[in-house]
């Protein structure tokens, strides 16, 4: 996914070069994004991300899949997580302490494409934002999806500008980098801490996510345009709706959320799994008190969705893909 005129080879080459270092954090109920900045194990990630987590497996690029229990560092002013991997010798970005991209450069992000593929989305700062004397960050044109707040941000030469990060300004998402001369110290400090620590970092992550887990039968006899357009539908309300609740207004995330569930029912009698998962959604809300647990109720009941519609659009995929005709030397 490119959406600058950089040449190609530079994007091959800053994807090749740092494809190696780029992580996959499994939580309970959760994912994201990290990436390997120190052989000795070091691996970032926004404080977001990790704040609360009880437990953190990390998929490497290699398919190792490695437990994560310390902590070598948090900046909650600046949302940045350093963790310990319990192995050395990991392939880590490269880091370059004088890098400081301007207005109009051109900047690489890697992140997840879904089905174990890496996407490389490129695009360049839009402004230089000072935040205050501790603080200054880039504001980038591009939008990066809100599950991949962690990922490393490159240069047209492969070194590590710093953290991308999904954030809100004016109730619109927007996409920031944390400078890497942030992180720098952070890797430097020894010792490390229990991961336990990440429970005391923020209460964000104190609340307990209800995402249900639905068979790929929920989807049976449901059209493929039907499901790609719910997930379509589903995925601009989380857009709308989350910085409407982190800017102190969940009333009006859930009435968004609510519309929208109240809509799909009305209008996709082509998915009734679909229907019934988001019915049972609503039904819940109904039990709850308060904007805020109904937000997070059909948040919950969205997510849901949309993670057996992953599954479910990739399994069509393959089926399609075993079906095709094969073609043989006459």
């Amino acid at each position: 996914m490119l959406t600058v005129d950089t040449d190609i080879s530079t994007a091959r080459a800053v994807a090749a070069r740092a494809a190696p270092a780029l992580a996959i954090l499994e939580m309970p109920g959760r994912q994201g994004v990290g990436f390997v900045a120190a052989p000795q194990g070091r691996l970032v990630t926004n404080l977001h991300v990790v704040a609360g987590a009880e437990e953190i497996h990390v998929l490497l690029a290699d398919e190792q899949c490695i437990q994560v229990e310390q902590v070598i560092a948090l900046d909650e002013k600046r949302d940045l997580a350093v963790l310990q991997l319990p192995i050395h010798g990991v392939e880590a970005l490269r880091l370059d302490g004088g890098t400081h991209p301007g207005e109009g450069d051109a900047l690489f992000i890697l992140l997840p494409a879904g089905g174990g593929m890496m996407g490389l989305l490129e695009t360049r700062v839009h402004a230089v934002q000072v935040l205050d004397e501790s603080l200054t960050f880039l504001e980038l044109e591009a939008a990066l999806p809100e599950d991949a707040s962690g990922s490393p941000v490159m240069d047209a030469s492969g070194a590590l500008v710093g953290v991308a990060t999904c954030a809100f300004a004016d109730g619109r998402p927007v996409t920031i980098v944390i400078p890497s001369r942030y992180v720098e110290p952070l890797l430097e400090q020894s010792g490390t801490q229990p991961l336990s620590t990440l429970a005391l970092a923020r209460p964000v992550a104190s609340r307990q996510r209800q995402i249900p887990t639905h068979p790929l039968s929920l989807l049976e006899s449901s059209t493929t345009d039907g499901v790609e357009e719910i997930a379509l539908a589903i995925m601009q309300a989380i857009q709308l709706g989350a910085p409407a609740y982190n800017r102190g207004d969940p009333e009006s995330c859930y009435r968004l959320y609510e519309r929208t569930a109240e809509r799909l029912i009305q209008e996709r009698p082509d998915c009734p799994g679909a229907q019934a998962a988001l019915r049972d959604g609503l039904q819940r809300c109904a039990r709850l008190d308060g904007a805020d647990a109904c937000a997070w109720a059909l948040r919950d009941t969205f997510d849901g969705l949309l993670h057996v519609i992953d599954r479910w659009l990739q399994a069509q995929a393959a089926f399609a893909r075993m079906s095709a005709p094969r073609s043989y030397l006459q």
